[in-house]
């Protein structure tokens, strides 16, 4: 009955701030995912037991593997969470690691069993604090009693599956090594009885992460490259695994992406997986995050809120004065940008122009624009490595006209946006970010300087003679397009 009343509270309050059409929203997308889900365990108990048949190659690989030093920040944990994220730590099936435990809890019982485990298992390191200097700092002293070649970020409360650093070891090892890696995700509840909510992420996509953390757990880098980016800023506690992924994966550094659930976020009322509204200045610390981020790279904008928590709006600033026309029919010859219309059902090849500052390949002939939409297009067109730029597409019947889709995305539950209700957002509300695509929308905008001598090309040829030339295909989601009837 509390956690109800608890509920209708978190609903009454986002009713109050973003209206009842987003949370009926909200609601509905949440009970389809679910619903989509059925089975998660199952499937994932099958990845189990394929991880723990490979359990010879993972002790034969801890021989010439890298040392994982896994850093835990401990406060006052849960006698029993803290045992269970030991325990899931030390069972890991690939053996070359070291467990890295800086407490700052005012008791002593973390104490106690941290100390009885480093008795029996010489790989925990532990260390008691003089005091709590918050989170950034405690994972600081953590850092500092790292030996390994690679540090890995783990909650005292959470848990890394069994073959979490077997598949780690072996991606850098395929890979001759990488700055960093990250790994799907999922959620349990607090008696480890159910796995639900997976998180499926893409390969590495600097765009996506500016909307949201989307790497969050599991992330592994190198130690000297912590060492060196300054390790964790208490100016930023709450979003502090933010801020450090940002400047550890800036300036193009090599990052891999595991696709497997190896790591498991728990559930509890205090904690934002459950409870998002926990931890209201953690989303702040996010946002300022970001803004940080964007400010070193020299790139002009700011990460604004929405009405998803965690989740920005990125605008950014461009030059030139403001554009007043809102159809595309009066916009060839006026503003340095031409229209180029092609047929989508035949990808007919299209004369790509050369003599404009911007080209809008679009198939819809007849469209209302959202407000502010060329001001979006041209901004983040101007960016340097930003070649193409796609809108949000909303057929006839107020639906996403195309798929919306970014690289190394395994999802075995998932479906195609393409279909998806204006009002809807989506799996981790994907339809409304800002991201790097694989594929275009119906409309994009395209730096002219970047088509001289393409000639004719069909619309997929296009964006690959784009890319090729080393430039960025992105969806900017606040430059909508309604497909009039």
């Amino acid at each position: 009955m509390i956690q109800i009343f608890k509920l209708c509270g978190r609903g009454l309050r986002y009713v109050r701030q973003y209206g009842p059409t987003q949370l009926y929203y909200k609601i509905k997308e949440r009970r389809e995912r679910n619903r989509a889900e059925t089975g998660y365990e199952t499937w994932l108990r099958a990845q189990i037991e394929a991880e723990e048949a490979a359990s010879p190659q993972a002790e034969e690989l801890s021989k010439t593997g890298p040392l994982f030093s896994i850093l835990v920040p401990a406060y006052e944990t849960p006698a029993l969470f803290l045992r269970q994220m030991i325990e899931s730590v030390l069972t890991q099936s690939y053996k070359n690691l070291e467990l890295c435990i800086a407490d700052g809890s005012p008791s002593g019982e973390v104490r106690k069993i941290a100390e009885a485990y480093a008795g029996k298992d010489s790989r925990v390191r532990y260390q008691k604090l003089e005091q709590n200097l918050g989170i950034s700092e405690n994972t600081n002293a953590a850092l500092a009693m790292a030996s390994g070649d690679y540090i890995g970020l783990l909650d005292h409360d959470d848990l890394l599956l069994p073959g979490a650093l077997y598949e780690a070891a072996e991606a850098l090892k395929e890979a001759g090594g990488a700055d960093a890696l990250y790994t799907d995700e999922d959620k349990v509840n607090m008696d480890l009885s159910h796995h639900f909510q997976p998180h499926f992420k893409p390969d590495f996509n600097s765009e996506y992460l500016l909307s949201n953390n989307y790497i969050c757990h599991f992330f592994v880098v190198k130690r000297e490259l912590a060492l060196e980016t300054g390790g964790f800023r208490s100016g930023f506690d709450g979003a502090q695994d933010y801020d450090f992924i940002l400047r550890c994966t800036e300036g193009g550094r090599r990052v891999l992406h595991i696709p497997k659930i190896l790591y498991s976020w728990r559930c509890h009322e205090a904690s934002t997986a459950a409870n998002p509204e926990s931890k209201l200045y953690a989303y702040e610390a996010g946002k300022r995050a970001v803004n940080a981020h964007l400010e070193r790279m020299g790139t002009p904008g700011e990460a604004l809120a929405t009405s998803n928590y965690g989740f920005h709006r990125i605008r950014f600033f461009r030059k030139g004065s403001k554009i007043l026309i809102n159809s595309f029919a009066n916009l060839n010859g006026q503003t340095g940008i031409k229209v180029v219309y092609y047929d989508k059902a035949c990808n007919n090849s299209v004369t790509i122009p050369e003599s404009s500052d911007y080209v809008l390949f679009t198939c819809v002939r007849k469209e209302r624009l959202s407000e502010d939409f060329w001001e979006e297009l041209l901004s983040s067109c101007q960016r340097p490595g930003i070649g193409i730029v796609c809108a949000r597409v909303y057929d006839r019947r107020k639906r996403l006209s195309t798929d919306i889709h970014m690289e190394g995305v395994r999802d075995p539950f998932g479906r195609s946006l393409q279909g998806l209700k204006r009002g809807g957002s989506g799996y981790f509300h994907r339809a409304v970010l800002c991201q790097e695509l694989t594929k275009p929308t119906d409309c994009f905008l395209v730096k002219g300087s970047l088509l001289k001598g393409a000639g004719k090309l069909t619309i997929g040829g296009l964006c690959v003679y784009i890319r090729k030339q080393g430039y960025r295909m992105v969806y900017n989601p606040w430059a909508v397009v309604y497909e009039g009837r």
